[in-house]
């Protein structure tokens, strides 16, 4: 009789959750998992607010639907009618320079007739398929990269607020390489971005320089439908309240020591908490392991959800919603109009707005109180949208580390990691402090490592009935 190969996984945020639910998918005659979290409930920064018919995500807010495996784990749950994508109408973006909302135009006339950018600007970026092709393969930031190829003015107001955006970043120190290597493989085939764009709309690409493209999606109640339906489906294989404090190997065993309860031994061990947690169950067996866990900065962030009647806005709301350049001397990063993106959250006749403050470039911000936090993004989104009262409904969500970021030296940081790792047969780390920040990002990377141990142990995916 073969015996079972026991798995630990660390952590019930969305990496450790999608983990468990591969290993029990595909292998579950194979192995015996249990998954440990801290905290009393599951999630890491997902989670969702339902008060009063609005539904608030505490972190992220949706996935983009580019990614199969995604698609694939939530039909595997049963969760395929729950889906709620965003509406047609959300597809319009906006930057906010000079005191005024400038709508993203796809089309190269209506973009070069925009006040995003100045005319000078303007007329820089579209120089940019004669800009030199970098001739070396070294490491830069988002921002020289931008400020190379498409001028100063677009590096300031489009690539600056993306980052903001998506990481919550500063672009003068984010890896190009770390964070957006599509562009690196871009320049390196065509020597040119826009050379890359025609080339990939020719052969049907619908994406863009940040990657394929994809429709914001999320579930009817919320994005926690998809944590809560995990805990569910694998009750009896979590543990939550019981922190890991130490991991050990000798002997091709891995043993756990917890900040209660009796150590536990198993053959492999899946890693999903973030790296700063990580780095303490790590330090005695490996020094240098902790120390490159540990060499991975986070941003924090502010998440201030507010309500407001609709006929106390004064803009039109059809839309995505918009981000700030950092040189508007405005304190908000931007504000997605949630209500205009899903249908469900926010009762008739109100509107709900999620904004966010803080980040890498003011890190200070999240230590602000919950009464400042409201102050600030109220009388902002006042000066942008026009609001005639206060809201109505306010939730925020403070993340003191929210949000790793993928500093210059990340992809060596990466090396150094798996370099280490090898000496460690059985030990995987997922959770996006490594590949990516995306909730699409995690679930690849939780596929990547299960993939990995199953190689190594001869584990062959289970047959569906």
């Amino acid at each position: 009789m073969t015996v079972k190969k026991r798995i630990a996984v660390i952590g019930g945020g969305i990496s450790g959750l999608s983990a468990l639910h591969f290993i029990k998918y595909r292998y579950a005659d194979s192995c015996d998992v249990k998954l440990y979290e801290k905290e009393s409930r599951l999630g890491g920064t997902i989670g969702t607010d339902r008060t009063d018919g609005f539904v608030s995500d505490w972190g992220p807010n949706g996935f983009l639907d580019k990614v199969p495996l995604t698609l694939r784990l939530v039909s595997e749950l049963g969760l395929d009618e729950l889906l709620d994508p965003a509406k047609p109408s959300a597809e319009k973006r906006f930057i906010y320079r000079n005191k005024k909302l400038h709508e993203i135009h796809a089309s190269p006339p209506k973009f070069m007739r925009s006040q995003i950018l100045t005319l000078a600007g303007r007329l820089r970026l579209v120089m940019e398929p004669l800009v030199p092709q970098k001739k070396d393969d070294s490491d830069e930031s988002i921002f020289d990269f931008g400020k190379r190829r498409i001028g100063r003015d677009a590096a300031e107001h489009m690539i600056v607020p993306m980052v903001s955006g998506i990481y919550g970043g500063d672009a003068r120190k984010l890896s190009l390489k770390a964070c957006f290597p599509i562009m690196v493989e871009m320049e390196r085939e065509y020597g040119s971005l826009f050379k890359a764009l025609l080339a990939r709309k020719k052969a049907g690409s619908k994406g863009g320089p940040a990657g394929p493209a994809g429709r914001l999606t999320s579930f009817k109640n919320g994005l926690y439908t998809l944590i809560e339906t995990m805990h569910e489906k694998y009750r009896n294989h979590i543990v939550t309240g019981r922190g890991v404090k130490k991991i050990s190997y000798a002997d091709n065993i891995y043993t756990l020591e917890f900040e209660s309860g009796g150590p536990e031994n198993f053959d492999a061990v899946i890693c999903a908490a973030p790296a700063y947690a990580a780095t303490g169950m790590v330090s005695v067996m490996n020094e240098e392991l902790s120390r490159v866990l540990a060499s991975i900065p986070y941003s924090s962030i502010a998440v201030v959800c507010s309500g407001y009647k609709k006929e106390d806005v004064a803009h039109d709301l059809a839309g995505f919603g918009f981000l700030i350049p950092r040189d508007q001397n405005v304190r908000i990063l931007g504000s997605i109009w949630t209500s205009s993106i899903f249908s469900g959250s926010a009762p008739d006749g109100m509107v709900q707005f999620r904004t966010m403050i803080g980040g890498a470039t003011d890190p200070q911000a999240a230590a602000l109180s919950d009464g400042e936090l409201a102050d600030i993004a109220h009388r902002e989104l006042n000066d942008i949208l026009g609001l005639s009262a206060q809201p109505g409904y306010l939730k925020i969500f403070k993340w003191s580390q929210g949000i790793p970021q993928f500093t210059i030296g990340h992809p060596e940081r990466m090396e150094h990691l798996n370099k280490i790792l090898d000496k460690y047969p059985g030990l995987q780390f997922a959770g996006n402090s490594y590949k990516g920040v995306s909730l699409n990002d995690c679930i690849v990377r939780s596929d990547e490592v299960v993939g990995a141990i199953a190689g190594q142990f001869n584990l062959q995916v289970e047959k569906k009935s």
